[in-house]
Parts: structure tokens; C-alpha cells; sequence
């Protein structure tokens, strides 16, 4: 097994960690809590929830970890805790420090902006592999024993959700030296694609049937919508898996029919017409009047139109605007029709558009990593594009927008 530090933070699905830092803020009565990675003896968070105001600056700290453990060692025992209250900090983490502007209560235990609470998430062999931070107590104290059993429970759910994720990423790392990735990424997605389905649906039948008990006003119903909004996380992640790999399956055969391409983007634009005024987004359609004939599979393709427009829309500003065009290219009129999906928002960095189609990637951007995904989508329409022998071409500048422009063979 390879070192923690040949993993890539940016290649970690937080799926699973993101869920653990919203129980802890939900149900220890935190506003903020983060878990972060090693890599490269520095701390990479990849998991925030709370107030998302300090997402930003929470993101880009990367403190050495032989400083927070030297830090660390001023700290109170707390079990699997550690609480460095403020009068014993050395200030040795001053320039990677986040200190919240929040007022301090009256009594001796009363929570400090400086106050420090983490849980070090160790493998078996004693390697920290990662970190469990909480900070800003709603109560304004610091945490009782049952608060601290909460964030315990959560911190052990974190210490093995990191070190699967990196155990999975190291050992792909090694798949990938031994030009074997594909065959078993395709098999592991698959199964745990279906394997996932069952207990989802069990969770969001229980969820309905615990909504319908509840009286107006009561407390539960807050960590109850956050397991809802979880849970939703969760089968958009099964969605894209089972597309995946369904497209990455060499031995499926590809059921083509005849396909017009500008009547399935009217329907795709209509089913996500909601997504998009929800986020404030103008999403324009530039449709010929006559039909625009490809062969291909329509499942298939509806998936790479949907995850094309979806993106766009996701990674525009409010008040942005998203174009989708379909239209024969200037080259080539007679053999292809053109899709392309324009939009406005925040960009991709040169260096990062040759990886964007690679499952699971996401971008390194604290833009990018603020708004919610799988790495998934682009690289199920890398696949259709593949299957239905077509070609894909990417333009973006960082900050001004993106452009993909899909070329399918023309009936």
C-alpha cells in the first residue's frame, strides 16, 4: 500500500465526510465542523458544513501537521478529544488559524474564538490519516459529556471513512501503474451502484413515514431535513454511478434508433427548468425548426445532454445565463450535428481542463469545491460521446465561462 501522501485530495469522494461534519454540526449543536486530510504532511479539508460563510477561508488552509500536533501537545486529554482552550495556545498556528468573529459568553466555561477542539482520525497502525474539527458551540459553552459523545461517535465514523477513501485511492493509484484501473473501477462502481439502491429507498421510506409523525415546531424536524438533504446527495451520487457504468461497460451493446437531437434537449431543458430557476439561472435555447437527426441510444444521450446542461447551470453566478444550441458545424455540415452548452460562470484553470473528464475528479478551486457534486457527470458524457462515435471539445477561461461542444454523426 502506497503512502498517504501519493493521494491526490482533490480525487477524494467527500461524499461519505461530508455527511459525518453535517451530523456533527446538527446533532452536537456546533455551527462549524470540518475534516481534513494528510497529504503532503499538510491538512486538506474536504469537508465543511455549517455556516457557509467561512467555507472560503476554511477551504484554503493547509497547516503543516507537524505544527498542529506540536500545537496540540499544550492540549486537555479528552479521550478521543483534544481541547486546546486559548490560555494555553503558543500561537504556533497563527497563520493558519480561522478565528470565527463571534462573541464570548459570560462563566468559566464559556466557549473563546480561540478555542481549539479536534479529533486526530489515526489508522491501526497509529498514522494520522486526517482530522475531525468543531467549532462555535451554539450555546456559546464549551461542550458537555454528551455533546463531546456525539462528536466522538462522528469522529470514529470519520477516522474510517477517511481511511477507506484513502485505502481506495491509494490502492486505484496502484491499479493505475498496473494499466488495470478500468476492468475493476467498472465492476467495483457497478456493484456498489446496486448495492446502494436498497438502503436509500429504506432510508427515504422511513424519513416520509417520521415526517408525517411530526407535530409543527418540533425540534427533531432539523436533523431530519439534514439526513433528507443527504439522502438526496446520496441517489444523485447512485444515479451518476449507475450511468456510469453503464456507458464504461465494453461488453453492453449500444441500442441505437433514430434520435432528434433538438426535440430531446427541449425535453431536457423542460425537466431542469426548475434547477435552473432555482439558482437564478437564464437558460436560453437556440433550436432549428427542422429536425436534427442522429443514431444513437436515447437513454444514452439524454444522460449526456442532462449532465452538460446541468453543469452549466451549477457552476453559473445568480442572474447568470446558460445557452444550449444545436446546429450543423460550420466544417463538416453534412456528417454531424452540433450540441453546444455555453454558459457564463466561474470557469475552468487551464491546468485542470485535460483531467475534467476523469471519474470522480473535482476541481481544486474554492469556487468549484463549494458547489455540490460526484466528479461523475462529464465523465459519463466523455463515454456516450465515445460509444455514439462522436468527438468532444472544451473552451474555458477561468473566470469568464465554459463551452462544450459535442459533434455526433448525422443521419
Amino acid at each position: 500500500m502506497g503512502s498517504a501522501d501519493e493521494v491526490d485530495p482533490g480525487a477524494i469522494d467527500r461524499a461519505a465526510l461530508q455527511l459525518i461534519a453535517e451530523g456533527v454540526t446538527e446533532l452536537a449543536g456546533f455551527e462549524l465542523a470540518a475534516i481534513s486530510i494528510v497529504h503532503e504532511g499538510r491538512l486538506h479539508t474536504i469537508a465543511i458544513a455549517g455556516d457557509q460563510r467561512y467555507d472560503a477561508e476554511l477551504s484554503t488552509q493547509q497547516p503543516p501537521v507537524s505544527e498542529v500536533l506540536a500545537e496540540l501537545e499544550h492540549a486537555e486529554d479528552w479521550g478521543m478529544l483534544k481541547f486546546l482552550p486559548h490560555e494555553r495556545e503558543t500561537h504556533g498556528l497563527t497563520d493558519f488559524s480561522f478565528i470565527p468573529d463571534v462573541p464570548v459568553a459570560d462563566g468559566a466555561d464559556a466557549w473563546h474564538p480561540r478555542d481549539m477542539l479536534v479529533a486526530l482520525l489515526e489508522d491501526d497502525g497509529g498514522e494520522l490519516r486526517g482530522v475531525l474539527s468543531v467549532d462555535v458551540p451554539r450555546n456559546g459553552r464549551r461542550p458537555d459529556r454528551d455533546q463531546r459523545r456525539v462528536i466522538e461517535q462522528h469522529a470514529r465514523q470519520a477516522g474510517r471513512a477517511v481511511i477507506a477513501l484513502l485505502e481506495r485511492d491509494e490502492f486505484e493509484h496502484g491499479m493505475r501503474r498496473e494499466r488495470a484501473t478500468s476492468d475493476y473501477r467498472g465492476q467495483l462502481i457497478d456493484a456498489l451502484s446496486h448495492q446502494l439502491q436498497n438502503p436509500v429507498a429504506a432510508i427515504t421510506g422511513n424519513l416520509e413515514l417520521l415526517f408525517e409523525s411530526l407535530e409543527p415546531g418540533d425540534p427533531d424536524e432539523r436533523p431530519l431535513r439534514a439526513i433528507e438533504r443527504a439522502t438526496g446527495r446520496i441517489q444523485s451520487m447512485i444515479k451518476d454511478l449507475l450511468a456510469l457504468a453503464k456507458v464504461n461497460n465494453p461488453n453492453r451493446p449500444l441500442h441505437e434508433v433514430e434520435v432528434d437531437l433538438s426535440e430531446l434537449v427541449r425535453e431536457v431543458a423542460e425537466a431542469v427548468a426548475p434547477e435552473a430557476a432555482a439558482s437564478e439561472v437564464d437558460l436560453q435555447l437556440e433550436l432549428p425548426s427542422d429536425p436534427m437527426l442522429v443514431r444513437g441510444d436515447p437513454g444514452e444521450l439524454e444522460d449526456l445532454v442532462a449532465n452538460l446542461v446541468s453543469n452549466a447551470i451549477k457552476y453559473s453566478d445568480p442572474r447568470g445565463m446558460v445557452r444550449v444550441e444545436v446546429r450543423r458545424p460550420v466544417q463538416d455540415a453534412a456528417a454531424y450535428v452540433e450540441l453546444a452548452v455555453v454558459d457564463h460562470g466561474i470557469g475552468v484553470a487551464e491546468e485542470e481542463q485535460g483531467r475534467l473528464f476523469e471519474e470522480f475528479f473535482r476541481s481544486h478551486s474554492v469556487e468549484a469545491r463549494s458547489r455540490p457534486g460526484t466528479g461523475l457527470g462529464l465523465a459519463v458524457v466523455e463515454r456516450v460521446v465515445r460509444r455514439h462515435r462522436g468527438r468532444i471539445e472544451l473552451e474555458s477561461v477561468l473566470g469568464e465561462g465554459t463551452t462544450f461542444r459535442v459533434l455526433l454523426p448525422a443521419l
